[in-house]
């Protein structure tokens, strides 16, 4: 799989550790907390966490700067996203 310019580039961690991870960041859950659940240190969580931001704030920035959304705009979509993903995954359970 090709990763160079994505948050996955040069990560020690499997797509699927990294999806595991994300999931509990945006349930919510702690970084220690997330340690225990997966075994990870939490200096590998954080890592993650800092490139990850990066990544979702370089794309806000180019729809905004390429595509002329408002940050208002932008951050509908990034919730019609995560609404959409929750959908999604309901059909597949």
């Amino acid at each position: 799989m090709e990763t160079k310019g994505t948050p996955l580039y040069r990560k020690h961690l499997t797509e699927q550790q990294i999806t595991n991870i994300c999931k509990h960041l945006s349930e919510k859950n702690g970084i220690r907390s997330i340690e225990r659940l997966t075994g990870h240190h939490r200096d590998t969580i954080g890592n993650l966490l800092e490139d990850m931001a990066e990544h979702a704030t370089e794309v806000s920035e180019y729809l905004m700067q390429n595509l002329g959304l408002s940050q208002f705009e932008c951050d509908e979509l990034w919730t019609f996203i995560k609404k959409r993903e929750n959908t999604t995954a309901k059909k597949h359970v």
